[in-house]
């Protein structure tokens, strides 16, 4: 644990931006970088595991921190397995066991350029704050606005993407005419040419849902004489109603396309049985042979009428 005084340096050499870490370039050289933000991000709702590696060292990190197991590779901590060999500056570093844990508050930074960072005590080499995916509450009284933000959550995890994909194609499937896509699997390989309009359907969906969050955490907040109104759900909305929009042109096109494709394939040489009722498809659709024969019996049938005075 740092003490009083350590922090106190390190929070001065923050604020003159001179504070430096040590991180690895795109060679594999490991070189002083500054250090760009400090994030201090609630965590209660994630897993934080705590790795014991082969040195005895310990590594603490979120599930969904990626951590470096190459030069140019990383993955999430959550998927490391026992015996994995991790990228660290200080000799070979190995997984041995880990224990899953919960905490309220984790910290971050954002490191310039390499945008990763080398543990102090662990050596591991692990990548920076993923800045895009928190947003922020306002800074606490004791807090220093510009040294310190406290953020939470992420806008979006990958599970809830996936919802918010299949909700965007069961409302997508709602619209006349009905399609046979069922999954996304089957839409990606049967018809990618539907996928943006899944895009956009997700982001409808997506963006409602953060407009309804961000309704409770909309503020108004001054410190210091200096105002902080923070108002996103309206503009969340804003957005929302852009994506539906765009969502609803994709549903006209989709009824448009698939009647001139069906329209297209009708038959050649006249009206089948079955294309009364829908695409002309299976026996239904005439041969020119079959067509001849069909006109032989209409212009007879008609024939026939007018001598018995039908």
């Amino acid at each position: 644990m740092l003490s009083t005084q350590q922090r106190d340096r390190l929070r001065t050499a923050f604020r003159r931006g001179a504070l430096k870490i040590q991180s690895m370039n795109p060679t594999g050289n490991v070189e002083w970088q500054l250090v760009e933000a400090v994030h201090r991000n609630e965590v209660p709702w994630e897993r934080v595991r705590t790795f014991t590696l082969s040195d005895g060292s310990p590594l603490v990190v979120t599930e969904g921190h990626r951590v470096y197991v190459g030069a140019d590779d990383t993955v999430e901590a959550g998927t490391l397995t026992r015996g994995q060999r991790l990228c660290a500056v200080s000799g070979d570093k190995r997984v041995l066991a880990w224990s899953v844990e919960k905490r309220q508050f984790m910290f971050d930074l954002t490191v310039a350029d390499n945008h990763n960072l080398v543990l102090h005590r662990s050596g591991v080499v692990v990548h920076n704050c993923p800045d895009r995916n928190y947003h922020f509450r306002p800074p606490e009284h004791e807090c220093d606005i510009g040294a310190y933000n406290t953020v939470f959550g992420y806008v979006w995890t990958d599970p809830e993407l996936k919802v918010y994909l299949e909700r965007a194609l069961d409302w997508w499937n709602m619209f006349p005419p009905r399609t046979s896509i069922s999954s996304i699997d089957c839409l990606v390989s049967g018809s990618s040419d539907w996928r943006s309009a899944m895009h956009y359907g997700a982001m409808m969906f997506a963006l409602m849902a953060l407009a309804i969050n961000w309704v409770q955490d909309e503020f108004s907040y001054s410190i210091g004489g200096v105002s902080l109104d923070l108002d996103k759900s309206s503009k969340f909305e804003s957005l929302k109603q852009n994506a539906e929009g765009q969502f609803d042109k994709a549903t006209e096109a989709k009824a448009r396309t698939v009647k001139f494709i069906r329209g297209l394939q009708q038959p050649r040489y006249g009206i089948g049985i079955r294309s009364a009722f829908g695409p002309a498809v299976g026996r239904g659709v005439l041969s020119p042979r079959n067509f001849l024969v069909w006109a032989f019996l209409l212009s007879t049938g008609g024939y026939l009428a007018s001598l018995f005075g039908g």
